[in-house]
């Protein structure tokens, strides 16, 4: 357990020194994001379009994701939300191809246990998500506060105005494990293949989840639009995605003890 926990740590803070960058530059593009949306919506109060916004709204724009898809029309595609995607399995699978080839491949070596590596990265992974969501919530959040205090559009954060059967705080779980899930299935093709294959089957199941709102189709869960369609079964889609990501870290164990890192 010792081993395990020093290789923990080393991992932690090889990966922010190594990533750090690339955190600070989507935060900036987080606060340009938030700010075009809540100067949209104090224009809108203003000219009373709309009486109040809360800032669990603005969390349902970042994470709103595609429009239902009906044969013969276009595709909406979520540039935005692709980028928050493409951008985190950027982040996690730049690391782990970079540390498979550097000190990284050393501690693995002299730990003698490729198991607790990869683990100590599955976990690096929870973390590296866990920041990249906080990011966008604080972005919103500062942003939001600046825009709309001393008017009564302010409410509690994770509140919605919208008539939906579903709470925030449900929504921003599913959207986290979603993401968890997207980066994990990346993070293992990196590991035991290439980065880029990542990427590709990441596209492939967004374009997938876009064109239908089964509720297996787990991407669905990351496009807070779709909650009238696929959030009224969710309990079957947060199984589904945490069995995933079981068989990630059990398909990443299977190969580390038969890998030979040497």
């Amino acid at each position: 357990m010792n081993t395990f926990l020093c290789i923990l740590k080393a991992d932690i803070r090889r990966f922010w020194s190594m990533c750090w960058k690339f955190y600070m530059v989507f935060y900036i593009y987080c606060i340009f994001q938030a700010v075009s949306y809540f100067s949209n919506v104090y224009r809108c109060i203003k000219n009373s379009r709309i009486s109040s916004i809360s800032l669990g709204d603005s969390l349902l724009y970042v994470f709103r994701g595609a429009k239902e898809f009906s044969p013969g029309m276009q595709i909406d595609i979520p540039l935005f939300e692709i980028l928050i995607v493409l951008y985190i399995t950027f982040i996690i699978t730049y690391y782990i191809t970079a540390d498979q080839k550097a000190v990284g491949k050393n501690i693995l070596v002299i730990s003698g246990s490729a198991s607790g590596w990869w683990l100590s990265k599955y976990i690096t992974m929870l973390l590296a998500v866990i920041i990249y969501m906080a990011g966008i919530f604080a972005a919103n959040t500062i942003v939001g506060l600046i825009n709309i205090t001393g008017t009564e559009a302010v409410r509690i954060f994770l509140q919605t105005k919208l008539e939906l059967d579903f709470n925030m705080p449900l929504v921003i779980i599913l959207c986290f494990v979603c993401l968890v899930t997207m980066t994990g299935i990346s993070l293992l093709l990196a590991y035991i293949s290439n980065a880029v294959f990542g990427f590709v089957v990441n596209l492939f199941f967004f374009i997938v989840s876009i064109c239908s709102m089964k509720w297996f189709f787990f991407y669905n869960y990351f496009m807070t639009i779709r909650i009238p369609h696929v959030y009224n079964r969710w309990p079957y889609g947060l199984c589904l995605m945490l069995a995933i990501n079981i068989l990630l870290v059990a398909a990443g164990i299977i190969y580390s003890k038969k890998k030979d890192f040497i």
